[in-house]
């Protein structure tokens, strides 16, 4: 993903921005702070604040880097095994070093109380050395987990089969339409089914996500799910983009502000793409998620 830089008059508004034309939320996006804003000739001159931010991309781990990860656990684990095995030979040295000669002994008491002094004193040195194979057994630095890499011919199939189910479940007429595109892979069920999109295309967004659990299953891939139905997601954007740019058109010809209802990520991506080609206006949002909303103000010149 392709780095985007943007200037605010503070480091959050310019977050905000870059949110907004991501698309994404807050904890899906990188940020880079290049100049925060600064005041100047005491306070009556200020310096914008410049941030540049991507999303975040999802990692990857090549067969190389799983392998090391193996042999260095398998390593672990024979070093510990072989600190297990050493630990009763130490025991035993231990006990037979500490155990001294002692003198006949006087009396029947004494001598009962000797072998449980000497059994004492093994068991001793057994958990002194027992614990020091615990505290080996427990490597500092034991290489994490990756997650295992999804090819994208298994997420395809595994998305096509959850979509599958769902219409079956809903009990809806329709098919999976799958298009694949570099590492986005989109997906339109076929048909006008108003049960699958909900209002606004809340219960299409939930279904989008239940879609990524199923298609990665536990494991790792760098491709995007995309889930429409009946082509609504194409067709909330055609009417976004002809909306916002009456707005747009209200806001240059009477020089005022014109706020948008509050939108997601997504929505909102779609008003500044479309006014952004527009002279005369600009764009911002403000708020917070999920009553965060699109300003459409005229330039001052």
């Amino acid at each position: 993903m392709e780095w985007i830089t943007v200037t605010a008059p503070t480091v959050n508004e310019a977050k905000e921005h870059l949110l907004d034309k991501l698309g994404v939320p807050d904890g899906e996006a990188e940020f880079v702070v290049e100049e925060e804003g600064e005041s100047k000739f005491f306070g009556l001159r200020k310096s914008d604040a410049r941030v540049r931010a991507r999303v975040v991309p999802r990692r990857t781990e090549s067969p190389r880097d799983r392998k090391r990860g193996r042999n260095d656990r398998n390593r672990s684990r024979s070093s510990s095994g072989e600190r297990a095995e050493r630990a009763p030979k130490n025991a035993k040295q231990a006990a037979g070093s500490s155990a001294k000669p002692t003198p006949e002994p006087a009396s029947k008491e004494r001598t009962a109380s000797s072998p449980a002094r000497r059994g004492s004193s093994a068991s001793q040195s057994r958990k002194e050395a027992a614990g020091g194979g615990q505290t080996s057994n427990k490597p500092k630095d034991r290489p994490k987990v990756q997650k295992q890499e999804i090819p994208m011919d298994e997420v395809t199939t595994n998305v096509r089969r959850f979509l599958d189910g769902l219409i079956e479940a809903f009990g809806v007429e329709g098919s999976t339409e799958l298009s694949v595109e570099e590492e986005v892979v989109s997906a339109n069920i076929t048909g006008q089914h108003g049960v699958l999109v909900g209002p606004k295309g809340r219960t299409l967004d939930a279904v989008q996500e239940l879609t990524k659990i199923a298609a990665f299953k536990g494991g790792s891939s760098p491709a995007r799910i995309r889930v429409d139905v009946g082509n609504y997601r194409a067709k909330r954007a055609d009417a976004l983009a002809r909306f916002a740019d009456k707005a747009a058109q209200k806001a240059r010809t009477e020089n005022t502000e014109v706020t948008l209802e509050p939108m997601s990520p997504a929505d909102r991506k779609v008003v500044h793409d479309a006014l952004s080609g527009i002279e005369g206006i600009e764009t911002r949002s403000v708020g917070t998620d999920p009553r965060r909303r699109v300003v459409i103000s005229p330039l001052v010149e």
